[in-house]
């Protein structure tokens, strides 16, 4: 069962490790491997093949770039347009889910930053529900674009701009069951189908 839910954050951290690519700056299989290690993540190469693929199907223009040196890479961007990097997860190697886990969510949200690209050109604003124990990570997210009121019982209501798109949704996923799209429905269904696609991707695990 842990190794079940490790592999399924194992497409957000290829993302965000793509993300810091550039064609001035791939990334090879074996870091990739490497990196996933580092969370836990035992993954193999025809595995990481099909993630490729899912993330390609979701936007992210995936290429590869042969030679030395050589690799993967989001074409279109140079590294030096990401200025932030991946934290590096404890140095320890993590023998259980409950160890893994934590390092893998502080390495996704710290990463994610709001991608102005995938702000949909609508009126209507989308509003989300929050928990109070995640306040920061979605003020920090969202920023000016969002407003943030107070509900009963512990949570937060945000209204900000329609957003959709790989980056919002990969955020979404790393904030887990703590925040929810209430409307409109067609985002929460896009993210729905965006969900599926992570599941798909391992089922039979």
């Amino acid at each position: 069962m842990a190794k079940s839910r490790n592999q399924k954050a194992k497409i957000l951290v290829l993302e965000h490790l793509l993300c810091e690519t550039g064609e001035n700056c791939a990334v090879t299989m074996q870091e990739i491997l490497d990196k996933l290690a580092e969370c836990g993540i035992n993954a193999e190469r025809k595995s990481i093949y099909d993630d490729l693929d899912a993330l390609r199907d979701f936007g992210l223009d995936v290429k590869y770039k042969r030679g030395r040196p050589g690799g993967y890479y989001i074409a279109g961007q140079t590294a030096a347009e990401k200025n932030e990097t991946v934290p590096k997860p404890e140095s320890r190697p993590a023998r259980r889910e409950e160890k893994a886990e934590p390092v893998i969510k502080e390495i996704l949200v710290k990463r994610f930053t709001l991608d102005e690209n995938e702000i949909q050109d609508v009126e209507k604003p989308m509003k989300l529900l929050c928990r109070e124990t995640i306040e920061k990570e979605v003020q920090e997210y969202f920023g000016s674009y969002g407003t943030y009121k107070n509900k009963e019982s512990g949570y937060i209501s945000v209204t900000a701009p329609q957003i959709a798109g790989p980056q919002f949704f990969g955020w979404l996923t790393a904030m887990g069951r703590d925040i929810t799209i209430v409307k409109p429905k067609k985002t929460a269904a896009a993210y729905r189908d965006y969900l599926k696609l992570l599941a798909k991707e391992y089922k039979g695990i």
